[in-house]
């Protein structure tokens, strides 16, 4: 792949300076746009999706310090924000964090939610099925974790399981694969349509990448747990995963639910773009805090004088 392939088709430009002391603002972040529109450049919205033809590495990177300082602001904006749609009692907000083994979905999770409150955003970890879980439907197991109303959840891998799996371990016929997409597609309308905002982002590694995490992983006695048959088998197979991946990313990209294709080559990076989405989703939203209960409002608790001491 060129240095060209591996560039979004993106016009960015320099971000401004800014100093710790302007990183959150009352209201709106900070404007530093070109992350922003990077990473709404890697919404699929109707492409072709071909992995091989989308970017693992961005490379005119900002430093690992300022992303980190990015990701900074970014984590602190986005627990006022989630703070904001918990009180507030009305949006519903579901991410979905997909892509191969050693992708990241761990990493970009705990990065995201390292400042946020834990009831303003929780996470649900999906496995092998259960016995239970396989005797039912494939959307079954994840429907009673959806967000309710003032609620966020992050679905680290999701329904999509149920669909990359048996295309890998099976060999589905055309037939199977457009009923389980229309399936799944079905099941987000409904999601939208009863007002929860979805977000699904694929993270996307390349073979070398994922190659050299894996070889990490063994070589480092205390993660050596956390590789499985399944992560050689993708490893081994990355191709045959890739291309149900595509199938799967490219049917099920609507307009209410777009995929957005991330580069997961480098984890700072990863983890700033999966920040930047989320932070410019929720802005959008126009978050506002409630109304305090009229009855404590009147409270004659307020005119009372402090006495300065706590009791």
């Amino acid at each position: 792949m060129t240095k060209a392939d591996n560039k979004p088709e993106t016009k960015v430009t320099k971000r401004k300076e800014t100093k710790r002391s302007e990183k959150v603002l009352p209201d709106a972040l900070v404007p530093e746009s070109q992350w922003e529109i990077l990473g709404q450049a890697c919404m699929v919205n109707g492409k072709a999706v071909r992995l091989r033809q989308w970017p693992t590495r961005y490379g005119d990177m900002p430093s690992k310090e300022d992303m980190h300082e990015r990701v900074d602001q970014l984590s602190e904006r986005l627990n006022h924000l989630l703070t904001c749609l918990y009180a507030q009692g009305e949006h519903k907000l579901l991410v979905i964090l997909q892509g191969m083994d050693t992708a990241g979905k761990d990493g970009a999770a705990r990065a995201i939610m390292r400042s946020v409150h834990p009831m303003a955003l929780r996470m649900v970890s999906f496995k092998e099925p259960s016995e239970q879980e396989a005797a039912h439907d494939f959307l079954w197991r994840v429907h009673p974790h959806v967000p309710g109303a003032g609620q966020s959840v992050i679905f680290n891998r999701s329904h999509y399981d149920g669909i990359i799996m048996p295309i890998i371990q099976d060999n589905v016929s055309a037939t199977w694969l457009d009923e389980r997409i229309h399936q799944a597609n079905d099941f987000e309308r409904l999601l939208v349509e009863t007002g929860t905002t979805v977000l699904k982002i694929f993270l996307n590694i390349s073979r070398e990448e994922q190659h050299q995490r894996m070889i990490e992983r063994w070589e480092t006695p205390d993660k050596r747990w956390k590789l499985t048959e399944k992560d050689l088998h993708c490893g081994e197979n990355y191709s045959m995963y890739a291309n149900a991946y595509e199938q799967v990313l490219e049917k099920t990209c609507t307009k209410q639910a777009p995929w957005w294709i991330i580069p997961a080559d480098h984890k700072g990076f990863r983890n700033m773009l999966v920040a930047e989405i989320l932070v410019g989703t929720l802005e959008r939203m126009g978050l506002a805090w409630p109304e305090p209960d009229p009855a404590v409002a009147k409270s004659e608790f307020w005119k009372k004088p402090s006495t300065g001491q706590a009791t």
